[in-house]
């Protein structure tokens, strides 16, 4: 019994000495990561013109923060009225002065977003069905519950990928609301 409680005092100690030196040499290549990245460049509004047609995407910073009711309301707005702004003249606008072009990118994306969502839950039903069936199919016991750990976070991604879909549903449904009271011609939604 003594010789087994020592085996398990070195075999421990073992483990924590490797473990601290992979957590060492992760942070070691971090640091290099860190200096080889350099300084990134943050571009603004006022100079995003300079850049217009590259490879680059460029976003708003807030000043301020985002409402409580509703986040990324800032990055909303401020795309909006950078469509409005480079918008073709001629192109039909609504009530809002948003051209037609807005509506029609604005609901692809919302809509693509929730088609992702439900091929995202389609997969995450095949994941979990493949291990409840490998689950069955395993006698050991210690890999039981490996799979059963495995499991169990495929339910979570469940119940998030179920919340997410539902928001993003939620969404969709009020952009389309947003567009009937705004003076968006029906065309320009669908």
């Amino acid at each position: 019994m003594k010789r087994l409680a020592m085996l398990l005092a070195f075999s421990s100690l073992i483990v924590a000495w490797a473990y601290s030196q992979s957590l060492a040499d992760l942070a070691n290549k971090e640091k290099e990561r860190r200096k080889d990245a350099g300084d990134a460049k943050v571009i603004t509004n006022a100079e995003a013109a300079k850049y217009k047609g590259g490879p680059v995407s460029t976003f708003s910073i807030p000043d301020k923060p985002a409402p409580k009711g509703e986040p990324g309301q800032d990055e909303r707005e401020a795309d909006e009225q950078a469509s409005a702004t480079e918008a073709d003249p001629d192109e039909p606008v609504d009530f809002q002065g948003r051209p037609e072009s807005y509506w029609r990118r604005t609901m692809t994306d919302a809509r693509q977003k929730v088609k992702d969502l439900e091929n995202e839950a389609n997969v995450i039903m095949l994941k979990l069905n493949q291990l409840q069936m490998d689950f069955y199919r395993e006698d050991d016991g210690f890999k039981r519950e490996g799979i059963q750990r495995e499991i169990q976070k495929a339910i979570y991604e469940q119940d998030l990928n179920k919340e997410n879909l539902a928001k993003a549903k939620d969404a969709l449904q009020d952009l389309e609301k947003e567009a009937r009271k705004s003076g968006a011609l029906p065309g320009w939604v669908d």
